[in-house]
């Protein structure tokens, strides 16, 4: 796959996709596929989005896409949040894409099939491949909590999306059905500790852009699940701007 070109990463906030970004990043340049990758995250626009409606609230006007849940996290009250902010995701990759570069699109949704279709062109799509970390909701949440107890513990002003919204919009998710993108896509089994998945992960994707691996396979584990990690198959099936505040 030539530059310029797109990894989308998906997976339930806290399956560890930041980790697999800075990573990969590395090994993409180090491989000569790309001069130099872009990370365009959806969920600094997502927070703006919150925060916007924080300061309309304290400003006596009406609060546009949340409100505050029982333990103090937000709750997405307006599901019209979602697709704004990809669209403003898929501007930013417009706007970024050139000879050289790759983009690391990173969001999180329950129906990522049709958010991926409506909400990114085709040119897009067409230069793009999948990765999908798969981890338990119940470990994400942990993981979640985690990262936000030692933001508190920096002094970190740093704000929990209550568990009440996590697991309305992500305790289940289509990726079973991203096959019907028409895109090369990989699915890694990241539950437990340790970086064995992500080096798998790395390994396959790197030679996917290198075209070392048939994206219209399936490839089955090698192994079995244990210090190597549990392989899924791989098939090919079918900073920007937050945009929120007011």
């Amino acid at each position: 796959m030539k530059s310029p070109f797109q990894v989308f990463l998906l997976g339930t906030p806290g399956c560890a996709k930041s980790e697999d970004l800075h990573r990969l990043a590395d090994r993409i340049v180090q491989e000569g596929l790309a001069r130099d990758v872009v990370r365009i995250d959806d969920y600094p626009k997502v927070r703006a989005c919150f925060e916007a409606d924080d300061d309309a609230e304290r400003g006596g006007r009406p609060r546009l896409y949340s409100s505050r849940g029982e333990d103090g996290g937000w709750v997405v009250s307006n599901p019209a949040l979602w697709d704004e902010v990809l669209r403003r995701v898929s501007d930013d990759v417009v706007h970024e894409r050139r000879e050289g570069r790759a983009i690391f699109i990173e969001f999180a949704r329950p129906d990522m099939v049709r958010s991926i279709e409506e909400n990114f062109g085709a040119e897009v799509r067409r230069a793009s491949l999948l990765l999908y970390i798969f981890c338990p909701f119940d470990i994400c949440w942990e993981r979640n909590v985690r990262r936000h107890q030692a933001a508190l513990a920096k002094g970190i002003d740093d704000h929990l999306v209550s568990r009440e919204e996590m697991e309305r919009t992500y305790l289940k998710d289509d990726h079973d059905r991203l096959h019907r993108l028409g895109m090369p896509f990989l699915i890694v089994d990241n539950h437990l500790e340790g970086d064995a998945f992500l080096r798998y992960a790395i390994d396959e994707i790197v030679a996917i852009l290198k075209g070392e691996v048939s994206g219209a396979t399936r490839r089955e584990p090698r192994r079995r699940p244990g210090a190597e990690g549990r392989r899924r198959p791989l098939s090919r099936q079918p900073a920007a701007r937050s945009g929120c505040e007011r």
